[in-house]
């Protein structure tokens, strides 16, 4: 799987399940949702802090329908993306509520999630520009699909037509004056938890605080180090996509079938 600045897609896993006819799903959720917890809107407040390279932790407060809240640690290996790299970010939700309770189920859509979260940092961005598209921007962004391309044993001819793609589409934003995201114009915050697997949170500009006063700024990513921490990225999710095939083969083979498991990542 190849991902680059430019145009990255939100990746979200999709499993689907091949039952055999007649079999009943049993209220499984097959490949309607994607695969993660989504607890935006139960989130009160919280921080998050990556001013220790290599790691993120924090403590995030999160509501829960007729019960207190939950608070969670979090323990977390990786960085934030380059705009919010070391960095301490605040959270808030002026308006936390339960999806469960809306849907009059009873119960809390927090239900099963750990107190404790550890595991690997996802994409988590503050969604800010690092200025406009640049020439060093755009020779940094060819190093590493030069990488890339190496690690995946491209052909050179095919190499050569990829530069040229690129090199089209990096002159295009730089003349339009684009500005240039990290991840996403927005922030998202995702992380591998050991627990709970993938958790996603995206938020409003408002709703994240970056603070930066007495936090000496960090120095800028190598191409070489920017891709190496962009492959562990795509190394935790693929961890977690692997873990999830082999708990929904397991479902699966509860039901009658072979085992049998589709992924896709859109």
């Amino acid at each position: 799987m190849e991902f680059h600045r430019l145009d990255r897609p939100q990746v979200r896993p999709l499993i689907s399940i091949a039952y055999p006819p007649g079999v009943r799903t049993l209220g499984l959720i097959i490949n309607h949702e994607p695969m993660a917890w989504r607890p935006y809107e139960n989130l009160i407040d919280g921080e998050l802090d990556n001013r220790v390279p290599g790691q993120v932790k924090g403590s995030l407060r999160f509501f829960r329908s007729g019960s207190r809240p939950l608070v969670v640690k979090l323990d977390l290996v990786g960085d934030f993306h380059e705009d919010i790299r070391g960095k301490l970010i605040r959270l808030r939700n002026p308006n936390p509520m339960d999806r469960d309770a809306e849907f009059d189920r009873g119960g809390t859509y927090m239900k099963g999630f750990s107190a404790m979260q550890r595991g690997e940092v996802g994409d988590i961005t503050a969604g800010l520009p690092l200025g406009p598209w640049t020439e060093e921007i755009a020779r940094k962004l060819m190093a590493q699909n030069e990488l890339i391309w190496q690690q995946h044993g491209l052909p050179e001819p095919e190499r050569d037509e990829r530069r040229q793609d690129y090199a089209r589409c990096y002159r295009e934003h730089i003349a339009s004056g684009d500005l240039y995201y990290a991840y996403v114009p927005y922030p998202y915050l995702e992380w591998y938890s050991d627990a709970n697997g993938r958790v996603v949170l995206e938020l409003e500009r408002s709703q994240v605080d970056v603070l930066e006063a007495g936090v000496p700024k960090p120095r800028d990513k190598t191409a070489a180090e920017l891709h190496e921490t962009e492959r562990k990225r795509v190394e935790a999710f693929g961890k977690f996509m692997a873990g999830m095939a082999k708990q929904l083969s397991r479902e699966n083979r509860k039901h009658g079938g072979d085992g049998t498991v589709f992924g896709a990542v859109i």
